[in-house]
Formats: structure tokens, C-alpha cells, sequence
């Protein structure tokens, strides 16, 4: 699951981080790509860790579970408003991971508390969905296609994703996997592109249809 300050996560999320893991005490910024929460999720659980989902309910619980994953290490609040914040704040607390959706943009002020609790704890606070004010780590990623599908024929095997990462202490690097399967592929140091994706954390979560993907993949 990860040692003293990092969380390890998937396999191909450990293998394309320098630090082996995203980082405990600190915020990691996670692209809107439901069948990646997935993953994380059921692999930190799977590995005895404890997370908590705050502020999305369109995540598919089912998902997590023919992921691999184990429920009864999950503390879910599909809506935590109007005190959002205080909730991530307690949670932080005492879990090894913190998956967060703000419903809104949230302003440095407001974040300053977590924040404070966060550096006190073991935690992994990953943020989804609007941006947090200082990230220590960003995770760009998306799903880019399905695995095992013919002309006509076939059935899904595999669900394909590809993004890159970049953040402190971390080069920007790019990287692609297939869930499902045992298959990651890590490219060469991009430190030369600009890491700057505009619009990539935003829009609406695609939750349903990665999900339905995921199930057959379960199956």
C-alpha cells in the first residue's frame, strides 16, 4: 500500500511515479476519469488501506468492487453540503486516501484549514473534478478506448487509459495502461512539452458508461 510517505495505489500509477506512490500529506489533483477512481480506489483497498469518496455519487460502488476492491474499507458521503470541507478535513484525518469532488471552485482561504490537517496526517487527499488551490502532484488522464471489441463480434477485455503526470519533485512523464489486464507502458521523460492541459479537470463525471465497461470486464 505504500510506505511512510507515499500511497502506492495501481500498478501502473506506482510504476509511473518517481516516488513510487501519490503523496501522503498532500493534495494530488486526479483529471475527471472515473474508470482510473476506480482502480485507485479498488487497489488501495485491496492492499488493507482505508479511503473515503466525498462529494460523488455517480461513482459506481459495483465497480470498485469487480475491481478487486474491498467495500468495507470505503467511507462514502455522496453529499457532503453544506460543510464539504469539514468532512474532507475530518477524514484526512484518519484514512490512507481521500477521493474529493467539490460541487465548486474552491478558494485558497477555504482550503487552508484541510490543508493544515492534512500535513498532520497520513493522508492521501486526491482532488477531482474543480481545482484545488496548491496541488502538490496532477494526474492527467483519460480513457481512450476498450480492449477485446471486434467488427460485430467479441467482448470487452480491458478498458485502455493515457495521461501524464507532473507536480514537486516529480518530471512530467507520460504514460499508458490498460485496466483489466496486466499491461502498463511508460514513456520517456516529457519534461520538455509544457504540462499545462487547460479544461482538462473539467465537465461532467462519464461515470455510467465507464462503468457498464468496467462491469463486462469484471465478468
Amino acid at each position: 500500500m505504500g510506505g511512510p510517505s507515499v500511497v502506492s495505489g495501481p500498478q501502473w500509477l506506482s510504476a509511473t511515479l518517481s516516488a513510487g506512490g501519490v503523496p501522503r500529506s498532500a493534495v494530488t489533483m486526479v483529471a475527471d476519469c472515473p474508470a482510473a477512481h476506480v482502480d485507485m480506489l479498488a487497489a488501495v483497498t485491496r492492499e488493507g488501506g482505508c479511503v473515503a469518496v466525498v462529494g460523488y455519487p455517480s461513482l459506481a460502488l459495483a465497480a470498485v468492487e469487480a475491481a478487486g476492491g474491498d467495500l468495507e474499507r470505503m467511507v462514502v458521503v455522496p453529499d457532503p453540503e453544506p460543510h464539504a470541507l469539514a468532512v474532507v478535513g475530518t477524514l484526512v484525518e484518519g484514512l490512507d486516501m481521500v477521493l474529493f469532488a467539490p460541487s465548486a471552485p474552491i478558494a485558497p482561504a477555504c482550503a487552508r484549514p484541510v490543508e493544515a490537517r492534512l500535513r498532520k496526517s497520513k493522508c492521501a487527499l486526491l482532488v477531482t473534478g474543480y481545482t484545488w488551490p496548491r496541488a502538490r502532484l496532477t494526474i492527467d488522464v483519460s480513457m481512450t478506448g476498450v480492449v477485446g471489441l471486434g467488427y460485430g463480434l467479441g467482448r470487452i477485455r480491458g478498458v485502455s487509459i493515457a495521461g501524464r503526470v507532473w507536480g514537486n519533485a516529480q518530471p512530467p512523464c507520460a504514460f499508458h495502461a490498460v485496466l483489466g489486464q496486466k499491461s502498463v507502458c511508460r514513456t520517456a521523460d516529457d519534461r520538455k512539452t509544457s504540462p499545462a492541459m487547460p479544461g482538462s479537470f473539467m465537465g461532467p463525471f462519464m461515470a455510467d458508461a465507464t462503468c457498464d465497461l468496467l462491469r463486462e470486464v469484471a465478468q
